[in-house]
């Protein structure tokens, strides 16, 4: 509903400023997100590796060989997305907007070792599948240059976060398992958050641009909370949060504040 809303809004503003002669152009844009992700880089990541590395010593100290894939720190990708431009005079534009992006990582010990003539296996991993989906509002005012249009805005954006935790296991002696399983945690967010603009539109045909475009928002989605839980269903609902090193929990927090740099495809109608 607050989806429909934002879009209802800024569709009935665009009509009241533009009236029924108002121009416009739909783009599709390619392009990369740099995200700033402190509290995952540099709360969540530790404590996934502090728990992988303790296993990796203690399996050492027997004797054993491992091998470790530790989680990476979350850093730029891919985003996707399309926009439609509302002219309301040669120097005012209302953008209304959606993009898509995602990032996967993943640790992992693999390890192997005889003791007491028994050989043992162990395996464990944990994959993280994160992805964002902001709904943007942008007001844009065209900069006096002549030969080529350029521009400065800024509004915001309802981001809508996503984060998936998926664990494996499986320990075996003598080739037989003894103990294996998964867990999957999915877990939700939402917030809205402001942003800057700018760009270039540079004409291939009289309807037709490439456009370079940046934005950078300032904010974060402060709390997910799960929707999912394989491994214990009565923490639906509930916050999603993480042991720290010093044995407390922090909730998580996805910061999104970072350069967004896209090329668009522009059509004028």
């Amino acid at each position: 509903m607050k989806i429909k809303r934002i879009a209802i809004g800024l569709l009935a503003l665009s009509v009241m400023v533009f009236g029924g002669d108002s121009k416009f152009s739909f783009s599709l844009k390619g392009g990369y997100y740099l995200p700033s992700s402190s509290s995952y880089n540099n709360d969540y990541v530790p404590m996934v590796n502090n728990n992988i590395n303790e296993l990796n010593s203690y399996l050492t100290s027997l004797g054993f060989t491992n091998t470790v894939n530790e989680l990476k720190k979350l850093g730029g990708s891919l985003v996707l997305g399309g926009e439609l431009e509302f002219f309301a005079s040669d120097q005012v534009a209302i953008v209304l907007g959606a993009e898509y992006w995602w990032k996967n990582s993943s640790g992992s010990l693999d390890s192997s070792g005889t003791l007491a003539e028994v050989t043992y296996g162990v395996a464990e991993s944990s994959r993280v599948k994160m992805s964002v989906l902001p709904i943007l509002g942008t007001l844009r005012v065209n900069l006096p240059f002549k030969g080529l249009r350029a521009y400065l805005g800024g509004g915001a954006g309802y981001y809508l976060g996503q984060v998936v935790i998926e664990e494996t296991w499986n320990w075996t002696e003598d080739a037989e398992t003894v103990d294996s399983g998964t867990r999957e945690i999915k877990s939700t967010g939402s917030a809205i958050i402001p942003h800057t603009n700018a760009g270039i539109d540079l004409n291939l045909t009289k309807n037709i641009a490439l456009a370079v475009d940046i934005r950078y928002p300032f904010g974060a989605i402060k709390s997910f909370k799960i929707k999912r839980d394989t491994g214990d269903s009565s923490s639906v609902g509930q916050k999603f949060t993480f042991e720290v090193a010093n044995g407390g929990e922090k909730d998580f927090k996805w910061e999104l504040s970072g350069l967004n740099f896209g090329i668009n495809l522009k059509i004028r109608f």
